[in-house]
């Protein structure tokens, strides 16, 4: 996964029995009871998992949660475009919030009404697609941080940077992820270019030529947690560019010795979270809905069960201090340059040069 949402404008006539709706001006009315009525829910499967979604129905008995799975936010975008019609959209910064801002199919979000906003850190503020011209449209929930995998046995001083990946020390001791969205960046962030996400085309051969020029050090490029973890275990590799989950994984099966560690340059960072469709007809039941999602503990609840690192600072004081360790749930504490994990418009470039990289091994 990752965690996610979306939502749309309405027909007066359609508002009167769902608990609240849109204005002519785009004012968003305020009902004095509680949420009611149906509120549709379109999302990745596990932001209406049964053990998350069910404090919020138990709390609001008179709304009828409708949901909706999908499989990607361009699905998803593709699906609202074409007329579908919900109150609630999960979205994810990295795989097209903005896309879909710009397109329309999302509306202001009222922050007032956002119980926890000034809770959530402010480095997720910054992301593409959550703040737009000066309005919200999504409500950062849930995200995942790539940084420095090392064995502690061998790589004995704590790696924090992006170039100790490409210190002649670890020759053949390497490796890093077989995806040229990741690899292009980590090499941008180890050369010292601080936009790694909008690389010119005379930037991605710096990079390119950068991999290359290093390439003794990788003994593979790794493609799956299976792989990445049996690497690591088997010591044919001693320092990697990974994830937190793979590291609590090894762990757990006794490799202690694999520790985690963030890079100084930046954090490749996924986020997801949820927003208001523009074509909502139940305002009340979103919000209330987002407020739910905002709390520390749904958010508790999605780092236990999924070990994703949470938005809302204050889930890192409530945790078992097992959990916060395992789900880095105090990073966003320590992140310096949030890194979108996005593709970027000339992909293409990017895949060929990675494609050249890979050959020259």
């Amino acid at each position: 996964m990752r965690g996610r949402i979306t939502a749309l404008v309405l027909v007066a006539a359609m508002a009167a029995g769902c608990g609240g709706g849109s204005s002519s001006d785009g004012s968003q009315a305020v009902s004095s009871g509680p949420p009611s009525g149906t509120l549709r829910l379109f999302a990745y499967s596990d932001g209406f998992a049964k053990g998350l979604i069910k404090p919020f129905t138990d709390a609001n008995p008179q709304v009828k949660l409708e949901t909706t799975p999908f499989d990607s936010v361009s699905a998803a975008t593709a699906k609202l475009r074409a007329g579908y019609d919900t109150d609630v959209v999960n979205s994810c910064v990295e795989e097209g919030t903005i896309n879909q801002v710009k397109l329309g199919l999302l509306q202001p979000i009222d922050t007032s009404r956002i119980k926890d906003w000034d809770k959530i850190y402010p480095t997720f503020k910054k992301l593409p697609g959550v703040i737009v011209d000066g309005k919200v449209y999504m409500i950062p929930i849930d995200s995942g941080v790539t940084g420095l995998m090392y064995n502690s046995d061998v790589v004995t001083t704590t790696p924090t940077s992006w170039a100790d990946l490409f210190d002649p020390s670890h020759k053949d001791q390497a490796t890093i992820e077989d995806n040229p969205e990741v690899a292009m960046q980590v090499g941008a962030l180890a050369m010292g270019i601080t936009d790694p996400v909008n690389l010119t085309e005379d930037q991605i051969n710096q990079v390119k030529d950068y991999l290359i020029e290093h390439r003794d050090n990788f003994r593979t490029y790794w493609s799956s947690d299976a792989d990445i973890q049996n690497l690591m275990a088997q010591g044919e590799v001693s320092i990697a560019e990974g994830y937190p989950g793979n590291v609590n994984d090894l762990n757990k099966d006794g490799e202690d010795n694999i520790k985690f560690s963030l890079a100084k340059e930046g954090q490749i960072v996924w986020t997801c979270g949820y927003g208001i469709s523009s074509s909502a007809t139940n305002i009340d039941a979103a919000y209330a809905l987002l407020n739910y999602y905002t709390s520390a503990k749904a958010q508790l609840y999605e780092a236990s069960r999924w070990n994703y690192t949470m938005t809302n600072e204050d889930v890192a004081k409530i945790a078992p201090a097992k959990l916060v360790e395992e789900a880095r749930l105090d990073a966003p504490a320590h992140f310096g340059n949030i890194i979108p994990a996005s593709p970027p418009p000339n992909f293409d470039l990017w895949i060929k040069a990675w494609n050249e990289v890979k050959a020259a091994g």
